[in-house]
């Protein structure tokens, strides 16, 4: 990455304190990209064993000014609009502008690990020595209300909410990327992990609409579709390889290569697209 192709862009990435998130930062700060994180909590990694060991700073932000880059970090809710539109105005003071939004917030989960580890501590209780998220249950024709309404804010409102707010900004220079994070679930239906697949083929749908509003102003709004990658969250997947064309389990720096050519001219041509990166995986019948 010695080509500093972004050099003088600003790049937000939302949920970018760890996994997939952190690493689209660092692969955009090391193109010469000055990057705004924000992220419900900023030091979302300690939780996860693998997360933290890859960590080179004990933030994200400093990871990314370490490339020499400008890097800020807003801690928001980004399931609520209010939240979203002020977080990226402060953006807009503190860097001076937005190029690239990389919307990357969510997850096919009712509760984070470090969710947990708060609630515990509010309620006096000492931390478990792990602590994992909750996972989903619900499926289309029985989901708890609380996890429908949770998967969907945290995946598809935190997405739209942060194009909405950005899209300003971007209209008013003429010119800008926007990447929104979908999934293989949202391409591929099933009959389990819903609503998060739900939420995520609404991401595509979204996604494409708001090329067609946004293309006019030089806008390009893509979106990726990440299959079975290698994260702290997810953990250790590699014995699905054999279920998988390339037989390997994805990794966080085959979806930042993509990131980076749907943020840079290479796509220039390309909008309202959704690239799966799933080593052939769903394409099999």
């Amino acid at each position: 990455m010695s080509e500093k192709k972004l050099q003088d862009k600003v790049a937000i990435v939302t949920g970018g304190a760890r996994g997939l998130g952190r690493g689209y930062a660092l692969r955009l700060a090391g193109l010469g990209a000055d990057i705004a994180i924000i992220d419900r909590n900023l030091h979302s990694a300690d939780v996860y064993d693998f997360e933290r060991a890859q960590m080179a700073a004990p933030t994200v932000m400093e990871e990314c000014r370490a490339l020499g880059v400008r890097s800020i970090g807003i801690q928001a809710d980004l399931a609520d609009r209010a939240a979203a539109e002020k977080a990226v105005a402060e953006v807009v003071k503190q860097l001076g502008r937005i190029d690239i939004a990389v919307c990357n917030a969510g997850g096919g989960t009712v509760t984070f690990a470090d969710e947990r580890r708060e609630e515990e501590a509010d309620n006096g209780q000492a931390p478990a020595e792990k602590t994992g998220d909750v996972a989903l249950t619900g499926t289309p024709a029985d989901c708890p209300q609380h996890m429908l309404t949770r998967v969907l804010d945290i995946n598809l409102m935190t997405c739209m909410y942060t194009c909405m707010a950005v899209a300003p900004y971007m209209k008013a220079q003429k010119a800008g990327k926007i990447v929104t994070s979908s999934s293989t679930a949202g391409i591929s239906a099933s009959a389990f992990y819903h609503p998060y697949g739900t939420a995520k083929a609404a991401i595509i749908h979204y996604t494409r609409s708001l090329a067609q509003e946004l293309g006019p102003y030089n806008i390009n709004v893509n979106s990726i579709a990440p299959g079975i990658i290698r994260t702290g969250r997810l953990g250790d997947r590699s014995r699905m390889a054999k279920r998988i064309p390339l037989r390997r389990e994805g990794t966080i720096e085959d979806c930042a290569r993509v990131v980076e050519f749907l943020v840079t001219d290479l796509s220039d041509y390309v909008t309202g697209k959704t690239i799966s990166i799933d080593g052939g995986f769903c394409d099999q019948r």
